[in-house]
């Protein structure tokens, strides 16, 4: 059992000496540092400063008498309560550095999406974020309708009303003969030049052009992929520009 104890100890990153200073204190359970260096079989210096890291990381904890100070583990479930912890940073700071590696436009980068409301929230996030008079170029297909499967009315009129207000123009390319499938209102309702693409060209999904990222989004199922890569989007944005001026105008 002791054997699987330290082998366990050293998974979760304690050194071989740490691994002996802890096991030392856990059996006394209260001790001055020249006991549990005695028991641990190492110098009291020594014991001293591993004691001390191990206190200021969270696994012990100690208290003075008479000018002695005591040393002493209070339960070792501390050992999952301070990993709990460390989990608990870990997530947060993969958030933190999760935005801060985004902001690298020219590292590339890839996220999906796959809940309705996550693509809702990250479409609608990068609309608000858009410099005034930018301009989004996207390949859609009326007739599968992906956004009413994402959006309620509601939501899409204020994405109109947002794109509106911020002057942003979307330059749209869709299937032959499709149209007609686009209700009057979503043309009325927003700025945006919609281009036929000649027959034989099959489009299902929806792909968007925004700055430097390419979004390749489907309603069914939700699913929404992004990417940050400045080769990739330069490639897609050619191709839709050839596509574009072989596509005859529609409004």
């Amino acid at each position: 059992m002791l054997k699987e104890i330290k082998n366990n100890l050293q998974e979760l990153g304690f050194s071989e000496k740490e691994v002996k200073i802890y096991i030392a204190l856990t059996e006394l359970g209260e001790a001055v540092a020249s006991k549990i260096a005695k028991r641990a079989d190492l110098p009291r210096t020594t014991a001293i400063d591993i004691l001390n890291k191990l206190k200021n990381d969270g696994y012990l904890t100690t208290h003075t008498y008479k000018n002695l100070t005591y040393y002493w583990i209070e339960s070792p479930t501390v050992l999952s309560n301070v990993l709990k912890n460390k989990v608990e940073i870990a997530e947060n700071l993969n958030k933190l550095l999760s935005n801060l590696y985004r902001s690298e436009h020219h590292f590339p980068f890839a996220k999906s999406y796959d809940t309705k409301s996550s693509i809702r929230k990250f479409i609608t996030k990068t609309i608000t974020n858009l410099k005034k008079g930018s301009t989004i170029y996207t390949i859609d297909a009326p007739e599968m309708g992906n956004y009413a499967k994402i959006y309620s009315d509601t939501i899409e009129k204020n994405l109109f009303y947002q794109k509106r207000k911020s002057g942003i123009i979307t330059n749209t390319l869709i299937p032959f003969n499709s149209f007609k499938n686009i209700p009057e209102h979503r043309i009325k309702n927003q700025h945006i030049k919609i281009r036929e693409m000649p027959d034989g060209i099959k489009f299902k999904s929806s792909l968007w052009i925004i700055e430097d990222d390419l979004m390749h989004f489907s309603g069914k199922p939700p699913f929404l992929v992004v990417i940050q890569n400045e080769l990739i989007v330069f490639s897609i944005k050619s191709i839709f520009d050839f596509l574009w001026n072989i596509s005859e105008p529609k409004n």
